[in-house]
């Protein structure tokens, strides 16, 4: 009855290779990858199909960039935006990349755009709370407490959505420079982990306050946050032992 399914994405920056799994095993049930939907892929009813998937990150890629992957039996499926391309292939068919040295360039480009959208975001969030912290203790007029306390809620979004992408390429680029993909530097490990967390607690914790669920006092709320804009910092630039970033 219907030709179309739409499917959610789990994160191409934390499940690139599991979402191209699952795109393959949506393939051979006979629902073929067509287009990007929002926050997930949109998908047809077909014949069963043997494909494989690779996803790659090229902005504004000209003509021959297309013909280099399908001379190579990958076909161009869809992209997003101006940056993000899938490719599809008979099963079997060679990788798109098959060095660690051009896998490396692939998520050193997207790094480095994701890079420039957290860090200034970063900077507003951590602006924005300050501002609101000096508000309550009168330093600075209440109207600044309320502007920047609204704004804080999405400057803090667009750093979570922004920061934890940019902290997962750079760990996919530590694995590929330490060419040990089941071993990486055990502090960085523990970091991530640690931020990630964290990020997500104080997230949760101003949604609670600020709905009036919870009421959690600035004591708390303020030493979080800039403890997770440390550690942030700290894994933004921390640097990959190759000497690429």
């Amino acid at each position: 009855m219907f030709n179309t399914k739409y499917i959610m994405s789990n994160g191409l920056a934390f499940a690139e290779k599991e979402e191209m799994k699952m795109l393959s095993l949506y393939a051979k049930k006979g629902w073929i990858l067509y287009k990007f939907g929002i926050l997930g892929y949109k998908l047809k009813k077909s014949r069963p199909q043997q494909l494989q998937y690779s996803l790659d990150y090229r902005i504004n890629p000209d003509k021959e960039y297309f013909l280099y992957f399908n001379a190579a039996g990958w076909s161009h499926v869809c992209s997003a935006g101006n940056g993000i391309h899938i490719f599809s292939a008979q099963e079997g068919t060679k990788p798109i990349y098959t060095d660690n040295d051009t896998e490396l360039e692939k998520y050193i480009e997207q790094y480095e755009i994701m890079k420039k959208i957290a860090i200034p975001s970063l900077l507003c969030t951590i602006l924005s709370f300050t501002l609101t912290f000096l508000s309550k203790y009168n330093h600075v007029p209440d109207i600044y407490g309320v502007i920047f306390g609204v704004l804080s809620i999405p400057l803090c979004i667009v750093t979570v959505f922004s920061g934890l992408p940019c902290i997962s390429y750079y760990s996919k680029i530590n694995k590929i420079a330490l060419n040990k993909s089941n071993v990486l530097n055990k502090n960085y490990k523990i970091i991530y982990r640690l931020t990630t967390i964290l990020v997500l607690i104080f997230i949760v914790l101003i949604l609670l306050n600020k709905f009036n669920f919870l009421n959690i006092g600035n004591i708390i709320l303020y030493p979080l946050f800039f403890i997770c804009i440390f550690l942030f910092i700290f894994i933004c630039f921390m640097k990959v032992k190759t000497g690429h970033l």
